[in-house]
């Protein structure tokens, strides 16, 4: 099994993401529901990292927001850009310099464990920096992250499916093996204090755990 970059993963699966991975609309909109009240009152700007095929937009934009997508997958863009009610989308590497102006956004979302696939450990500092420079003040930063109660659970059992398996690596890391593909991911689960410790200098952040298997983590953006 191939071990490969999040751009080639994503890129190979993305015609089989909806499919395979992606939550069912009525999921996804509830899901929605406990990420919507963390953003700032709309028509605030919303930039959607790892916007992939867009499902999680439609919510978004019934709630007034103004919202922009960003994806590392030009296969994936191309399929977000088919949706009935489109949104600028912008193919880039969240790992790198966001292609924006600084306060560019009122809040910048990151769900279904986007943030789960750094290159390396320190680009979770690169990306607060960035964070930190294109949301506002008084803006949001929110992500849906693996929690590490879901990681120890993997110390016994793998997670085996009809097409995957999940597996533990280290005590802070996980193994996706995509065999329809051929190919595996790694993921990075950062403790809350991790992830508060990262963001610290432009949010103050609260982690909440949202059942064993995820945690939603909160920044808000302090002024100056």
């Amino acid at each position: 099994m191939k071990v490969v970059s999040a751009a080639e993963f994503f890129e190979t699966i993305a015609r089989r993401y909806d499919r395979a991975y992606a939550l069912d609309s009525t999921t996804t909109r509830a899901r929605m529901k406990r990420v919507l009240p963390h953003l700032p009152r709309p028509p605030a700007s919303v930039l959607d990292l790892g916007v992939g095929t867009g499902r999680e937009l439609g919510a978004l934009q019934d709630a007034g927001y103004d919202v922009t997508g960003l994806d590392v997958s030009p296969a994936m863009l191309a399929l977000c850009a088919r949706r009935t009610r489109p949104v600028p989308l912008v193919e880039a590497d969240l790992w790198a310099r966001l292609p924006f102006d600084d306060a560019s956004f009122d809040a910048v979302i990151a769900l279904h464990g986007t943030l789960a696939h750094p290159p390396e450990r320190a680009a979770y500092v690169r990306l607060a920096d960035e964070l930190g420079r294109i949301v506002r003040a008084g803006g949001a930063f929110v992500a849906e992250v693996p929690a590490q109660a879901w990681v120890q659970r993997l110390r016994t059992a793998a997670i085996e499916e009809a097409d995957a398996r999940i597996m533990r690596i280290a005590d802070d890391r996980v193994l996706h093996e995509d065999r329809a593909a051929g190919i595996a991911i790694e993921a990075v689960v950062p403790s809350d204090d991790e992830w508060k410790e990262t963001f610290a200098g432009a949010f103050d952040v609260e982690c909440e755990g949202l059942g064993e298997a995820e945690t939603l983590v909160v920044g808000r953006r302090r002024d100056g």
